[in-house]
């Protein structure tokens, strides 16, 4: 009896395999891909929590999105953009996570940032286009943009520090006010 059952299900296994072999469009086309979904960015809403944020913009919509790049050897973009209820619009590509030890004006990004001493980093992200006023420095257009968001589950805050001049830890770099935002 169970040799019986056994036979059965290998019968219509091997019965299975052949009809899927069988299918004509299915060996000569390749994979099947998917349409490309809809030109939508994931976005995040937040608000604004300390008073150089408000300054900024009372509400932010934070995306980040990631570009495929043209050359079958790049690597993959990360992007960021910053959309302001005012009409604030910042766009950039990540460069990297740095220390935030780092120094940006004689400070370091964990003082100038208020983030605890445990947190093992930042991500620094390379402005390519600033628009709106006020934006995220006072005075001129951020270069780059540090952000930090905590790593332990439950904290929605965002921490964003635009920086003018050269990169964190260059030596002509200057901080922006630190803007605070908390997710709606």
């Amino acid at each position: 009896m169970i040799v019986r059952v056994a036979l059965v299900a290998l019968a219509l296994a091997l019965a299975g395999c052949n009809q899927q072999a069988s299918t004509p469009d299915a060996a000569d086309a390749g994979p099947q891909l998917d349409a490309p979904a809809p030109e939508s960015e994931p976005s995040r809403v937040f608000a604004a929590a300390n008073d150089a944020a408000r300054a900024v913009s009372a509400e932010l919509t934070v995306s980040v999105t990631q570009e495929l790049p043209d050359a079958a050897d790049a690597d993959i973009q990360e992007r960021l953009s910053l959309r302001g209820g005012n009409g604030l619009s910042v766009n950039a590509a990540v460069t990297g996570a740095i220390s935030p030890a780092t120094q940006v004006g004689g400070q370091t990004l964990r003082a100038l940032l208020n983030i605890a001493v445990e947190e093992p980093q930042v991500l620094v992200y390379r402005v390519s286009d600033a628009a709106g006023s006020p934006g995220l420095c006072t005075e001129g257009t951020p270069a780059y943009v540090v952000v930090w968001e905590p790593s332990a589950p439950g904290d929605a805050s965002m921490k964003i520090l635009g920086v003018t001049g050269g990169a964190p830890g260059a030596g002509d770099s200057r901080a922006c006010p630190m803007l605070e935002y908390r997710r709606s």
